[in-house]
């Protein structure tokens, strides 16, 4: 194989994992305001007023609706905001959105 064989493959697997790697991450980030906003409009801000996740509308879709839309990373979102403690969860299961950890994050602004 010649160097410029050589140097085409490594490109597509560099090429691959950029992919890979990077278009996840960046719809996970896209997705954010949006949770953010779906806690805003629900009003679930504060533990007094958590919602269950049905409510808020941020429920996994089903198998069969998957196969038909495209990938909704919102589920990505929520888990990001919940490890960065923006969105806390009540004993009982449900959801709410931590101004005061809001306002320390990135996304305070939104």
């Amino acid at each position: 194989m010649d160097m410029q064989g050589i140097l085409f493959i490594i490109l597509i697997v560099i090429l691959f994992i950029l992919t890979v790697l990077f278009i996840p991450y960046w719809m996970t980030m896209r997705s954010i305001p949006k949770v953010i906003k779906a806690f805003r409009q629900k009003n679930a801000i504060g533990e007094k007023n958590a919602l269950p996740i049905d409510e808020l509308e941020l429920k996994p879709k089903s198998i069969f609706r998957r196969m038909f839309t495209r990938r909704d990373y919102s589920q990505q979102g929520l888990q990001f905001l919940i490890r960065a403690e923006v969105v806390d969860i009540t004993e009982e299961g449900k959801f709410f959105l931590n101004e005061q950890n809001l306002m320390l994050s990135k996304w305070k602004h939104l």
